[in-house]
């Protein structure tokens, strides 16, 4: 079912000054200063009453450029970016029971659009609010190809089966103007999506679909080569070398620049290939934690290059390799995945390196973890943790989410949200022994993508409650691990 574009809801800042006033008189985090203000406690420990925006973030090794609260409000999940915008979802959280929570219609609901021309000043300029973005939660990505730029939004899926919504949509968006993006269609997913992605042409979108429990799900495939009529291609899942199928519960995916590979983040499956001696069911802090699941590298020729009756066949599987999300780097002309899981109470999860030079066999080759994701320096459980079995973190916890690189094609860093522990920056040169080398930590979750942006050093993030950041590697930092020179010098 398509709604007409003209329907679409937005807010518009230009139309709320107030609004604008009330952001600068109540917010005011210490944004001017290059000192360090290093954590106290462990690695990636928060103490007690420190789970909250701290008015002067904690920070090691990086500048403050700017900021946007985003209109003060609270469930800022993921970041994607076209241009000079970025794009940040919101979401209307989750309760203790594991269901999702419907996002409330107000000025400052739905998907952010920041003007980041001046990077010292972001400026949030409208909120889109038609049916997949209100609620899109981690449900968005964007993509900017040579004849297109396309923004996805799409209802927050939950988990299949147990908290998903009753309907998923998906809109779509010309974001050729990232300031002001127009809604070309809107269209209703056979089953609502965990997370999207935008093929690098811009041509298809791919939805998961997954059941942690019982390994269920797949991969929906949307094509919108016409914006404006999207046409659902179907619900594929793992064919294996002999030609069977089976069901899997993937999480988030990302795709080679030709759109041949899918590096697919998978959490359990039907296929009796993952979770060796884990329990999937019921829910459990192994089941989900970082032993759990895996990668997946799909060849997805068939729908890269148009053939009849296509399938995403099995190429390797990275055991353990991180079941949330796997970004690609090249660290010193081999190709890497960058994977973690999420979720559960310390020691919680952490990010994974895979050598993927033999697609067939890739191997994890290294790992990076904070102190505080060492079993022996965990508290003792209390509260959430204890009443979840320990699936569940109390606010505090340092664990994983998405994580990406710098660059996928020459990679020097590790970009890695570890929520309550904040951004952590890792130089992954070494990728058998990454080394963290800055952090910011502002004492709310950071969950979000992180995008580097090559020509000025900036690094674009969100977290939950204070909103949206541009942070940079301090320039002595950036000459000790051979970074690059900047092709734009970084103003102060």
């Amino acid at each position: 079912m398509l709604r007409h574009p003209k329907r679409h809801r937005t807010f518009s800042l230009t139309a709320l000054p107030g609004l604008m006033l009330l952001h600068v008189a109540t917010f005011s985090p210490a944004i001017a200063k290059d000192n360090d203000r290093l954590e106290a406690g462990k690695q990636g420990e928060t103490l007690a009453g420190e789970a909250i925006v701290l008015r002067h973030p904690y920070s090691k090794g990086v500048r403050i450029v700017g900021h946007s609260p985003i209109g003060n409000r609270t469930g800022n999940v993921i970041t994607t970016w076209a241009g000079h915008c970025a794009y940040v979802a919101g979401s209307g959280g989750m309760s203790p029971t594991g269901q999702v929570a419907k996002q409330s219609l107000g000025p400052t609901s739905g998907v952010a659009v920041i003007d980041v021309r001046d990077p010292h000043f972001p400026k949030v300029v409208r909120y889109l609010q038609d049916k997949g973005a209100l609620d899109a939660g981690e449900t968005m990505n964007a993509v900017v190809a040579s004849d297109r730029a396309v923004l996805a939004a799409s209802t927050y899926g939950g988990v299949s089966g147990i908290n998903g919504p009753k309907e998923g949509w998906l809109d779509l968006y010309d974001i050729s103007n990232c300031a002001d993006p127009k809604l070309l269609s809107e269209v209703k997913w056979p089953e609502p999506t965990h997370t999207i992605t935008v093929s690098p042409n811009g041509r298809r979108v791919y939805g998961t679909v997954l059941n942690p429990f019982t390994g269920a799900g797949g991969i929906q495939v949307m094509d919108i080569s016409d914006m404006s009529k999207p046409r659902f291609v179907g619900k594929f899942a793992v064919t294996r070398p002999d030609g069977t199928n089976y069901e899997f519960a993937p999480h988030e995916l990302s795709i080679s620049p030709d759109e041949r590979r899918l590096y697919v983040g998978v959490i359990a499956s039907k296929g009796d290939d993952l979770n060796k001696g884990i329990k999937i069911s019921p829910p459990n802090p192994v089941g989900l934690g970082p032993e759990a699941g895996g990668i997946y590298i799909l060849d997805n020729s068939d729908l890269a290059e148009g053939r009849a009756n296509p399938g995403m066949r099995l190429i390797g599987t990275s055991q353990h390799g991180g079941w949330h999300s796997a970004v690609r780097a090249n660290i010193k002309g081999v190709p890497y995945l960058v994977g973690a899981g999420e979720l559960v109470a310390c020691p919680g999860s952490w990010p994974r390196i895979s050598n993927i030079a033999d697609e067939k066999n890739p191997v994890v080759v290294g790992q990076f973890r904070l102190q505080m994701n060492i079993k022996e320096n965990c508290p003792p459980r209390e509260g959430i943790e204890s009443a979840t079995g320990g699936v569940v973190g109390r606010p505090g916890t340092a664990t994983s989410h998405f994580n990406d690189v710098d660059s996928p094609t020459d990679t020097h860093l590790g970009l890695f949200p570890f929520m309550y522990a904040g951004l952590r920056i890792a130089d992954l040169r070494n990728p058998s022994d990454p080394v963290e080398i800055a952090y910011f930590k502002p004492g709310d979750a950071c969950m979000s993508h992180v995008r580097y942006v090559a020509k000025t050093g900036h690094i674009w993030f969100a977290c939950t409650e204070s909103g949206f950041w541009v942070i940079a590697l301090k320039p002595e930092l950036r000459a000790s691990i051979g970074m690059p020179k900047l092709r734009k010098k970084i103003s102060r």
